[in-house]
């Protein structure tokens, strides 16, 4: 950008996509109580953008937000607040993600749980020997960073016979992912614990474990990856949720400022593997995930130790 003129129209160009972002968590549910008026409007909106389209019942979601959201729009309106209500509490002087307001934190927990269904019919394919255990009678997945428990419980709907261990070391967390157990109906299935993954003693317990890097520090993630390691059945695998780093550096940068700005830890795929392949894991790759969505990589514990 050279121009002063340049300059002011991008500036501009990123107000409007913050006040559209606030129009689609307004249109499809994730804002709270919202006054009718302003929903209205809001649809106008996403109309006026295509994401929706008119008809004689009010504004309708186009097909291919129907397709993005398979019919819950819940999912997308909590990514499009989370980003807005993420920014103002960096904004505001947050330094940990727990540090911002329960609306921000069950948002963000929220767009998690969209994960789960992708898993089942993307991931678990790609896992060899894992969906025959994830069937079975009594599966157990440890879920590091419960959070409000949002993916444990998406988790569980998605696999009958699952049991989740949830583990935070946020207490305010914890106790909004109480409620959200509660409400689900799934306190026999989801245990939640106030843990560090650095402190985790079990051994041979869990057929899969979920770590998110972006919200564990470095020093926990590399204490606390052998120790799911360990953790693991024989056989049993590990998925590390990361940013994507490619040849994007907008991308990459923006990835990372959200990644540091609260905490967490900033790696690509590469650095992802390494760290699988270090803590003894086999079959390491980093599975293809859609637009939007974090990189994953995963690693199984050998069945023979």
């Amino acid at each position: 950008m050279e121009t002063g003129s340049e300059v002011q129209a991008h500036i501009n160009t990123l107000h409007q996509a913050v006040w559209e972002l606030a129009a689609i968590a307004t249109a499809l549910g994730g804002a709270g109580p919202t006054d009718p008026g302003q929903r209205r409007a809001a649809e106008d909106v996403l109309v006026e953008t295509g994401l929706m389209v008119p008809s004689a019942d009010g504004p309708q979601p186009c097909t291919g937000l129907i397709e993005v959201t398979g019919g819950n729009p819940i999912g997308v309106a909590s990514q499009a607040s989370t980003a807005i209500l993420q920014s103002a509490a960096v904004l505001s002087g947050a330094k940990m993600w727990t540090t911002q307001d329960d609306a921000a934190i069950v948002a963000q927990g929220r767009a998690s749980a969209q994960g789960a269904r992708p898993f089942k019919m993307f991931g678990l394919p790609m896992m060899a020997g894992l969906g025959e255990v994830m069937s079975g009678p009594s599966p157990v997945m440890l879920d590091v960073g419960v959070g409000v428990a949002a993916l444990a419980v998406a988790y569980c709907e998605a696999f009958p016979t699952l049991r989740v261990v949830g583990i935070d070391v946020f207490p305010r967390a914890l106790e909004l992912a109480r409620t959200t157990v509660d409400q689900a109906g799934m306190t026999g299935r989801i245990e939640l614990r106030h843990q560090d993954v650095a402190d985790l003693e079990d051994l041979d317990t869990f057929c899969l474990g979920w770590l998110p890097a972006p919200f564990v520090p470095r020093p926990a993630l590399e204490i606390g990856l052998p120790r799911m390691v360990a953790a693991l059945i024989p056989g049993g695998w590990i998925m590390v949720g990361h940013g994507k780093f490619d040849e994007n550096g907008r991308s990459n940068a923006l990835t990372r400022f959200q990644t540091v700005a609260f905490g967490g830890t900033a790696i690509n795929n590469s650095e992802a593997e390494e760290l699988l392949r270090g803590a003894g894991l086999e079959l390491v790759a980093t599975l293809p995930t859609p637009q939007g969505a974090p990189a994953i990589t995963v690693g199984r514990r050998p069945r023979t130790v």
